[in-house]
């Protein structure tokens, strides 16, 4: 009896250190990120021949959250963004703009960011920030399938913070986010090449009706400009100078760039130089940033802070 008693306080004692240990190997509870707190604003886009102006102002994500980085599809009835409906990750989702529905499209324990999808509205890509995940350009079909390492094949292990992917000439321009420098990838010929250092951490655009991309670069002399790069060539050609704090902007289909600095929505046209076509003080935006121009130039997406965090 007593040596019954002594293996079952044994038994016992085993149980509770296996459940120690199990307590001590568990994955630690997920930290929240520390995000800004920001909204997605929706505005009509009224143009003419020689006029640009803005109207019906309205605050379509309007939450306590990170809602950023909106990028249309090609339909323009929709667009793409990054939120933290979980504080802890973030997804992608999407806007319907005449139901004003927001449907997630991915849901995984990494973060996704930079959201882009294919002319076809078939594959979405996105930068994915994640163990496994090499912090890099990855994509998957809209019904869930074929998650791909898109620069897999390169070995091309620069951490990507943001990019332009050209999917008619397979190429991809991508910020590093660590190295603050630029790199020019090609898909079909399995090469990647180094374009320049000092460049902001500003997502690269695809210029149109062009194969050319434009990004932001910080010259020796302290100047920031928007640049055009030639993918075929690698020349690099100055746009504009950038006179503001904010660097974040976006081409309209005809041509031209927009960019918020403060209160004020700029615009600049090939040949010209920036002013002043809009103002989004009446409209109570704080801090407006980054801004998309739907495909049909129709409908402009701007990131301002967030009114009701105070943040």
């Amino acid at each position: 009896m007593k040596n019954l008693i002594q293996l079952s306080l044994g038994l016992i004692v085993m149980a509770l250190n296996t459940v120690s240990v199990l307590a001590v190997q568990a994955d630690p509870p997920k930290q929240e990120l520390e995000l800004p707190e920001c909204d997605i604003y929706l505005f009509d886009v009224v143009t003419a021949e020689n006029s640009f102006s803005i109207a019906n102002g309205r605050n379509v994500t309007k939450r306590v959250g990170y809602d950023n980085q909106p990028w249309f599809t090609p339909s323009g009835k929709s667009f793409l963004f990054t939120a933290n409906y979980q504080p802890d990750r973030t997804d992608v989702y999407e806007f319907e703009l005449e139901s004003r529905e927001i449907q997630q499209v991915t849901d995984s324990p990494d973060q996704e960011y930079s959201p882009q999808i294919s002319e076809d509205n078939q594959t979405l890509s996105f930068v994915t920030d994640g163990e496994t995940a090499n912090q890099s350009i990855w994509s998957i079909d809209r019904n869930g399938k074929n998650f791909t390492w898109v620069l897999k094949d390169l070995g091309e292990r620069e951490p990507v913070g943001y990019y332009a992917w050209n999917r008619s000439t397979k190429q991809i321009l991508f910020w590093s986010r660590y190295g603050f420098s630029l790199r020019l990838v090609d898909l079909q010929k399995n090469t990647a090449r180094y374009i320049t250092g000092d460049a902001i951490p500003v997502s690269p655009q695809i210029i149109p009706e062009t194969t050319n991309f434009s990004f932001v670069h910080r010259q020796g002399n302290g100047e920031v400009w928007i640049k055009e790069l030639n993918p075929i060539t690698f020349a690099v050609r100055p746009l504009v100078m950038i006179v503001g704090t904010n660097h974040h902007y976006g081409w309209t289909p005809c041509g031209s760039i927009l960019m918020a600095q403060g209160t004020k929505l700029q615009q600049w046209r090939p040949g010209g130089k920036w002013e002043t076509v809009a103002d989004f003080s009446e409209y109570k935006m704080q801090s407006p940033t980054r801004l998309a121009v739907s495909p049909d130039g129709k409908t402009m997406a701007v990131v301002a802070a967030d009114t009701m965090s105070g943040k």
